[in-house]
């Protein structure tokens, strides 16, 4: 039966098969443009674990995605093109487009006209979050596919009242939570909203067992966990054997601890940046639409409760367990909210198309090719090679039989892929830290015999071993043996100035990382050298606050307490509620122990710049410097004078470059 939704003044019933036929043309083209800018390349972040997952079955981060797994295990066998990252790109981009085009029927679905259905899909394709994850190595889009799936399953439901649309609503939603956990959320907010608008439904006992047992049987990728994690693969993370381990896998519990969340009103905090979030999205017109048709939906009679309940769920999900990253960086964890809300705006453009001007719902089709013409070149990764190239310079730098240990997964994971896919470096002993493992402990070893590297600084305080950058990684050395020649194998990375390089806030971060580990190879060495490529890293990842609290600490133990005490002010400014990592306080702490210090120093160096024999030299230059560092050294501030040394071989590198 139909519950009531009006047939547009506009003719809309062009047949079914008309409809798929242009929904298939429209999924082609989107497809091509995706696939031509796919990454060749492996990605920086997850993209690297997860390929490897899929190339190794093994089991990548909780919550496991062993639906991503699984059938991009079968896609890379099907699809033999190029290397084993170029063909997940591809699958992303397959999965992005069949999402595009299943949105267009949606829009059908809805009784959008062929315009405004074309308009939503065009924005949704083009939008910076959805299209950033389209060609490359991630879960989001085959989340988006698996979204506007059980969508289009619940609108026929809606219409028809037919039991076994809402079963295969239940399942595909089920399924898309074996992939990404949101659509565990969806699953809800589709029950609440199917016993909302229709409380008969408890009276059906025969329709809620098959939608739970749907739901069940569509959980089933999940038993992949256990069971391959009792084969001992060498990606296997949480080791989900276990009943509670494999809880602890898909819930993620280990990300709880980084939520964000403190208080009731960061609540609003993180709910206006989405709002704001969601102009950029959709270029703003795009917002304006989607409110109009939020307000209009009543008048069609749209399920609009099922949709704000998806945006619902899909907030409070991440305001309740994500990081500041994922709140107010990473977007892509808001997709699920753009899809809905791009179909609003479609609703919206229908309003035009009826009651305004059709020919001016068409004009509106310019937004999303404008946003084609300006994206494009944000996201053509076809010439990414940074996160290769960083891993392959790091490895190339270590001896034969090397044990690394890295900790953060955006060097990390690459690292795997490039070791357990690509066989690069067999040798290296690639220490898996926090992949099914505990925390690394100091070790008693030979450091001659047994070469151990990391890719940070392991923080350790063992008297007769040292940690010396070298190169790009930390190594473990005997004390008193010297400071190791630098490791510097090239000055920077493939494509990090170009411009036609798309760099995103993992990109970026990755390049200052590749700058810093420069400079603290040269900090013992060429200070000129060292704060030369400690500025780089600074313009490279300028939102980094980790970057610049390591920095803070580079900067004190060198004397510098002006820039030091700066730097911390910048991370603190980044993110105020960063902490470092569990041995060190907080950017907030060490600006309070510095301020003091800074202020006291500024009025010792301003006494001793009036008196003989700094008085007559001009300020800031080598003479200066060199001045004001042997009269703080003869008032037992030798932290200081080691500061002004290094800013007089600064200012002689600058007067005398080479």
């Amino acid at each position: 039966m139909d519950t009531g939704v009006p047939i547009s003044s506009t003719p809309v019933a062009d047949g079914k098969d008309a409809r798929r036929i242009h929904a298939l043309v429209l999924g082609l083209c989107i497809l091509l443009i995706y696939a031509w800018g796919a990454s060749r390349t492996i990605y920086v972040g997850d993209s690297g674990e997860l390929v490897a997952a899929v190339h190794t079955l093994g089991i990548p981060h909780p919550s496991g995605y062993p639906l991503y797994v699984l059938l991009g295990k079968l896609w890379t066998v099907l699809v033999p093109v190029g290397s084993i990252a170029f063909r997940m790109s591809l699958f992303s981009a397959f999965c992005a487009a069949a999402a595009v085009a299943c949105f267009y029927l949606v829009g059908r679905r809805l009784r959008l006209a062929a315009v405004p259905a074309l308009f939503s899909s065009l924005l949704l394709a083009f939008s910076p979050s959805f299209w950033s994850q389209a060609n490359i190595q991630r879960v989001y889009s085959l989340n988006a596919l698996l979204l506007v799936m059980a969508l289009y399953l619940a609108l026929a439901w809606y219409r028809s009242r037919q039991p076994r649309a809402l079963i295969a609503a239940f399942f595909v939603a089920a399924l898309g939570a074996c992939n990404h956990t949101y659509m565990g959320v969806f699953a809800i907010a589709l029950g609440v909203f199917a016993l909302i608008t229709e409380p008969g439904l408890l009276r059906k006992p025969r329709t809620l067992i098959a939608s739970g047992a749907a739901f069940l049987l569509g959980l089933s990728p999940y038993l992949y966990l256990p069971l391959r994690s009792r084969t001992n693969p060498r990606l296997d993370w949480g080791n989900p054997e276990t009943i509670r381990g494999t809880l602890d896998v898909i819930l993620r519990r280990d990300a709880w601890e980084r939520a964000w969340l403190e208080s009731p009103a960061d609540l609003l905090t993180a709910a206006g940046d989405l709002l704001l979030r969601i102009g950029t999205e959709l270029f703003w017109l795009g917002a304006v639409l989607a409110v109009v048709g939020i307000m209009w939906a009543r008048a069609k009679k749209w399920p609009l409760l099922l949709l704000l309940l998806a945006v619902l769920g899909n907030y409070l999900a991440m305001a309740l367990h994500g990081s500041r990253s994922d709140l107010f960086i990473w977007y892509r964890y808001y997709i699920p909210t753009f899809v809905i809300f791009a179909l609003l705006a479609g609703l919206g453009l229908e309003l035009v198309h009826e009651r305004i001007s059709s020919k001016l719902a068409a004009a509106a089709l310019l937004l999303p090719l404008t946003m084609l013409v300006v994206g494009y070149p944000q996201f053509d990764r076809s010439d990414y090679r940074i996160a290769d190239d960083f891993s392959r310079t790091l490895l190339s730098t270590l001896p034969p039989g090397a044990h690394l240990s890295a900790t953060d997964d955006n060097i990390l994971f690459v690292l795997i892929y490039l070791q357990l896919v690509e066989g690069v470096r067999p040798d290296i002993d690639l220490i898996l830290q926090g992949v099914g493992e505990a925390d690394l402990p100091p070790l008693r070893f030979d450091p001659d015999a047994d070469p151990l590297y990391f890719t940070h600084h392991p923080n350790w305080e063992i008297p007769e071993l040292e940690i010396i950058g070298t190169g790009l990684a930390f190594q473990i050395r005997r004390r008193g043996s010297g400071v190791p020649e630098p490791i510097i194998p090239k000055a920077e990375l493939d494509g990090e100035t170009d411009p036609s390089v798309p760099k995103d806030y993992l990109t970026r971060n990755l390049i200052g990382h590749f700058h810093y580990m420069q400079g603290v190879t040269f900090e013992r060495l060429d200070w000129s050298r060292a704060e030369a490529a400690f500025a780089k890293a600074r313009q490279s990842a300028p939102d980094n606050d980790v970057l610049f609290y390591n920095l803070g600490l580079i900067y004190r133990r060198n004397g510098l307490s002006d820039r030091s005490l700066a730097s911390f002010e910048r991370s603190e400014a980044i993110n105020p509620r960063h902490i470092a990592s569990r041995s060190r306080v907080r950017a907030a702490d060490r600006i309070g122990e510095l301020e003091a210090e800074v202020e006291r120093l500024s009025r010792l160096e301003a006494e001793l710049a009036q008196a003989e024999p700094i008085r007559d030299l001009e300020p800031d230059s080598v003479e200066f410097h060199k001045a004001m560092a042997a009269s703080l050294f003869s008032r037992g501030e030798p932290l200081a004078a080691r500061g002004h040394t290094l800013k007089a071989l600064e200012t002689r590198s600058v007067a005398t470059p080479e």
